[in-house]
């Protein structure tokens, strides 16, 4: 890790694995002007962020600035001070003592302190030209700065930091790193180790954001018999625990709201399709969950047999309106025969506060004025299940994988992209009861789960087969024939045809 010149750099795991200790030594190392490698300039400006201030008065401020980060003892053969080893020095353990501070006294120019009794530092500058400040993420990250390392411990409340401070390292071509034990309810985390991995396996050593991983039983300066007594405490509260705080797994199984899913079972590659396309004589339906952050649409299909339902395609609209909903619509719907339009009920009604008319109301019109009509519902919408234990249950049996190996529910692939990214992080609620997570069965609305839940709206309406009428290939021969009539008749005789016969003069 202290060798990586990647930009981003995750350090992942358990409980005393070593992930907080190693990364506050790259700090050090780099506001001390003491890299071996060469990878930070001579001054600049470091952040740290920790979950709030209590972690930064407990954690970080003793770790950087107080003695006894680690243990250290006079090498037998050189005499010089270097780190105890458990193992080598296991017979000079009395001899071995607290490390001195990572950051010494006497670098430190200026501190300033939001509550000194209680080590809430602010910020510190540095006989170096280095100057460290610290946050707590409980508020809003500061804009407009410039950083050359900035360093997340833990983790965090408001997940906007993660964005923002990538963007404070771009003009100094600085270093990301967050280390933390392996939290599954924090998106942000949970996204950039996806990505990390999937970056690492296109380009190795070479990518731009590596995950390294550390386990607490590999921690060889914890005690054999202490390591023993963890295991059994945390295997009391069960298994998922174990993993995180042993291994530094995320533990995604037991708080996923659709774990099973998994695109090489419930995803349909389009060559499947007749001709690689939905055929006309397909039954469609659009699910909408409307709101001004996002509206969400999801298009779904039943083939003949109702062997399956297949989510086709999705529309994805930020910063959404009226407007621009039935815009984004008609260009996914024209020209193709649909039996339902449903609707999030509960969103459908939130009136708008100028006008008092609901979404529902505005979306309607716009479908009207365009002559979008479905079948079932003409330009408006039926109300989606509000019963969300019943609609997530019914999205568990669609899911089901059937004694055939099929599924009823199938997802084009490459078609719904944010629909998957959103099955991968919707969680269940997590409450906690005397420090301990319970996980419960609800689910976590909180962050985007527009479509998913556009998904559950439409595994709880159960789609049926409704053959839609037939799709001429042509024009009729009549209607060229009408047209080529009325011109020639002219305006005067434009607007009717005779069908009797006709004698000269009669009108």
């Amino acid at each position: 890790m202290h060798e990586c010149r990647a930009s981003e750099i995750l350090v992942i795991g358990g409980n005393r694995s070593g992930k907080s200790l190693s990364t506050f030594v790259e700090d050090a190392r780099a506001v001390c002007n003491k890299d071996p490698h060469k990878k930070y300039p001579s001054q600049g400006n470091l952040v740290i962020v920790g979950k709030d201030w209590r972690h930064i008065g407990l954690t970080v401020y003793p770790m950087l600035f107080l003695p006894g980060a680690f243990r250290i003892i006079k090498d037998a053969t050189t005499g010089d001070w270097r780190v105890y080893d458990p193992n080598k020095d296991k017979d000079r353990r009395g001899e071995a003592k607290p490390a001195p501070p990572l950051i010494p006294e006497r670098l430190v120019a200026k501190t300033s302190w939001v509550l000194k009794s209680a080590n809430y530092i602010q910020s510190c500058t540095l006989h170096t030209g280095w100057t460290i400040y610290f946050f707590s993420s409980e508020g809003d990250p500061p804009q407009g700065f410039q950083a050359d390392r900035v360093h997340i411990d833990e983790d965090i409340n408001n997940e906007q930091w993660v964005p923002e401070l990538l963007a404070r390292i771009v003009d100094r071509k600085g270093k990301f790193c967050w280390s933390a034990m392996p939290h599954s309810t924090n998106n942000a985390l949970l996204g950039m180790k996806e990505r990390a991995d999937e970056q690492e396996s296109l380009h190795g050593d070479e990518s731009q954001i590596r995950h390294f991983k550390l386990r607490f039983l590999d921690n060889a300066w914890l005690d054999d018999e202490e390591k023993q007594k963890s295991i059994e405490r945390w295997s009391a509260v069960g298994l998922d625990t174990v993993r995180q705080r042993s291994e530094g797994d995320f533990i995604v199984d037991s708080v996923l709201m659709y774990p099973n899913f998994d695109m090489r079972i419930h995803g349909m590659d389009r060559s499947e399709l007749p001709d690689g396309q939905i055929p006309h004589f397909w039954t469609r339906y659009a699910v909408i969950d409307p709101g001004h952050t996002v509206t969400a649409v999801l298009f779904a299909a039943v083939p003949p047999d109702e062997s399956f339902i297949l989510a086709y395609d999705q529309c994805y609209l930020r910063h959404c309106n009226a407007k621009i909903f039935g815009e984004a619509f008609e260009q996914k719907v024209r020209g193709h025969h649909f039996h339902a339009f449903v609707i999030d009920a509960h969103g459908g009604r939130i009136r708008d506060i100028g006008s008092g008319r609901t979404p529902a109301d505005q979306y309607t019109e716009q479908l009207a004025e365009r002559n979008i009509r479905s079948k079932a519902t003409g330009s408006s919408f039926l109300a989606g299940c509000d019963d969300i234990p019943a609609r997530t249950e019914a999205t568990r049996m669609m899911m089901h994988i059937k004694p055939d190996g099929k599924t009823t529910l199938r997802v084009l692939a490459q078609s719904c992209p944010d629909l998957e990214r959103e099955i991968k992080r919707y969680r269940k609620k997590v409450n906690y009861v005397n420090g301990m997570p319970v996980v419960t069965d609800a689910p976590n609305t909180r962050g985007e789960c527009h479509l998913v839940q556009c998904m559950e709206y439409l595994a709880a309406y159960r789609p049926k087969y409704h053959r839609p009428p037939p799709k001429h290939e042509q024009e009729p021969w009549w209607v060229k024939w009408l047209e080529r009539r009325k011109k020639m008749l002219g305006a005067e005789h434009g607007s009717y045809v005779n069908l009797g016969p006709t004698f000269k003069g009669d009108r």
